[in-house]
């Protein structure tokens, strides 16, 4: 199927009909995704999207279920605006998707910073928004709802297995499996969680948080996993104003939040390294093996201590956590991105 962005535009009226487009660019399209910006008449711009991989196709029909649990009352209560998902229909072997489209521009990690003022503390009290709403929303959805002790094993899981290829250095071991086993950093109350935040999935507008994308992961999980990615920055004091708005916001006493949200994050690069394995891609485990290294060269003196974040130095997380993140494709191969969602279970 063609893939310009007048022809998109023009299926984007089968999908919602009355829809009066005057204009269409593109808009962040990649190799799995054909993405267009559509002008209508009466002002407004839409989003057109056509999923061109079987992973991209599942994510986006992921986000549609996802964004219609977020009903009109659960958005009034967050401080930033979610996409609508206004129509979608059948497009050859995929499906087209209608959706409003979100103001304000893709936010960069690096944008966590002092030159943004302000900026950190938006991002942390968005993230408590989300961890504020009630959990019926993914539960009166049929959304994944998981429990403390379930999302242990996960990760307990995702240990072992990694600990049998032999490619884990044994001080990274030791480590993560001093976290698994501490019960203090467990004892916490799951929560209605995004799921796979990123940087680029928040869109800002100057020093605040317009608008959330992404929702395919809408579940009930542990709120350090949509704190991780704010770890792979440098900018520490800027991450720590993060970290304490989204506690201020929340009120609630998870004194181990940040201790999980990095232990997610390193266990990020043990996923990749374990999709690698399943995979028998040697260039996707060298590169685990390579993050892996960087990782345990930054650590602290003790590696046997428990995850301490603020004793860590910077660590560059972000590219593993684009190749798990099925919505934002990176510079891997169509084939291995369309696996990667089985690289998270």
């Amino acid at each position: 199927m063609s893939t310009n962005p007048f022809t998109l535009s023009a299926l984007a009226t089968t999908a919602v009909p009355g829809l009066d487009v005057v204009g269409a660019t593109e808009d962040g399209s990649d190799e799995h995704r054909s993405v267009v910006a559509a002008r209508l008449s009466d002002g407004e711009t839409v989003q057109v999207v056509l999923p061109r991989s079987v992973a991209a196709l599942r994510t986006a029909k992921d986000h549609a279920t996802a964004l219609s649990a977020l009903t009109l009352g659960i958005r009034s209560r967050l401080p930033f605006d979610v996409p609508t998902l206004l129509g979608s229909v059948e497009a050859g072997r995929s499906t087209l998707f209608v959706l409003s489209r979100l103001g304000g521009s893709p936010m960069r990690l690096a944008d966590i910073s002092p030159a943004r003022p302000g900026l950190p503390a938006s991002v942390g009290e968005a993230i408590a928004a989300i961890h504020e709403l009630p959990t019926s929303v993914a539960a009166d959805a049929g959304l994944p709802t998981a429990t403390a002790g379930s999302l242990r094993r996960s990760l307990l899981d995702s240990f072992d297995r990694a600990a049998t290829t032999g490619h884990v250095p044994a001080p990274l071991l030791e480590r993560w499996e001093l976290a698994l086993n501490d019960d203090r950093l467990w004892q916490f109350k799951p929560t209605l969680v995004h799921g796979d935040l990123q940087a680029q999935a928040f869109r800002v507008e100057g020093a605040k948080v317009a608008g959330i994308d992404g929702w395919h992961a809408l579940s009930v999980g542990d709120p350090a996993r949509d704190l991780a990615f704010l770890l792979g920055s440098s900018e520490f004091g800027s991450v720590d104003r993060a970290f304490q708005a989204h506690a201020a916001a929340r009120g609630i006493g998870d004194r181990h939040v940040r201790q999980r949200a990095m232990l997610h994050a390193e266990l990020d690069i043990a996923r990749w390294l374990l999709h690698g394995v399943d995979k028998g891609d040697a260039m996707i485990v060298d590169d685990a093996k390579g993050m892996l290294a960087g990782l345990i060269a930054r650590v602290d003196r003790d590696p046997g201590a428990a995850i301490a974040p603020q004793a860590l130095e910077t660590m560059d997380l972000t590219g593993v956590q684009e190749y798990l993140d099925e919505s934002s494709p990176s510079g891997t191969t169509a084939e291995v991105q369309a696996e990667r969602g089985s690289a998270d279970r």
